[in-house]
């Protein structure tokens, strides 16, 4: 069942990642090395959470565990919210931080 939830969690993202424009794919479940769970957008790793229960500490080293120079978001669903454009996108505020620094 947290399987197929998590697959439905990650086809969501691409198909809102395509209905912007981007040509992306998932990673499928391979040998843990793939960088994140999206492919297709150079420079970003993402990590798709789609569980009851939340583990965003464990999940955000997981994204920078498989970042390596790319830059890691987890994208989580909370309970209850089914559009994908309202779902969260967590960074730690060191990589926040960067990424506001270089745009201002």
């Amino acid at each position: 069942m947290s399987r197929r939830k998590g697959a439905q969690g990650e086809r969501d993202v691409i198909n809102f990642l395509r209905q912007r424009g981007h040509v992306v794919r998932r990673f499928l479940a391979g040998d843990g090395l793939q960088p994140g769970d999206v492919d297709g957008i150079d420079g970003l790793c993402i990590e798709v959470k789609n569980a009851k229960t939340q583990a965003m500490p464990a999940w955000l080293r997981q994204a920078h565990e498989e970042a390596g120079d790319n830059f890691a978001v987890v994208v989580s669903k909370p309970r209850g919210v089914t559009d994908p454009a309202l779902w969260h996108a967590t960074v730690t505020f060191e990589d926040f931080m960067t990424l506001w620094e270089k745009n201002v």
